[in-house]
């Protein structure tokens, strides 16, 4: 049984938090990046599934971490599943606001533990 992470960035570094609502006329808290961690490995999309140490990728440091369970998968019958879903998850596929990490770490997620990733605040 492996413990299952999520780990969310703000992109902006909080840049859009301080300067959204004087340039935007609307407030938006972050720009929000995740990586499901599990196996002690970080996993995320990013121009095609990549992986990285926990914390250490280029997204920066987490601004937040969120436990999302266990999982009785194996890592050897996870990398299979990432290795059938990365047609899905190519640069050429990519799309900020349909298609992007979240809808990965969101599925990775659910095959991991059944539920579904928190909504980024």
């Amino acid at each position: 049984m492996s413990r299952v992470q999520l780990y969310v960035y703000d992109l902006t570094q909080g840049l859009a938090k301080q300067f959204s609502m004087a340039l935007l006329g609307k407030q938006i808290d972050g720009v929000w990046h995740t990586g499901v961690v599990v196996f002690g490995i970080e996993y995320f999309y990013g121009g095609g599934i990549q992986r990285g140490i926990p914390g250490k990728t280029v997204a920066g440091t987490p601004v937040q971490i969120h436990d999302l369970g266990t999982t009785m998968a194996s890592q050897q019958e996870f990398e299979h599943f990432l290795s059938e879903i990365s047609h899905r998850f190519t640069p050429e596929t990519y799309s900020l606001l349909k298609h992007n990490c979240n809808t990965f770490s969101n599925e990775a997620s659910l095959l991991l533990t059944g539920n579904p990733i928190p909504e980024c605040k």
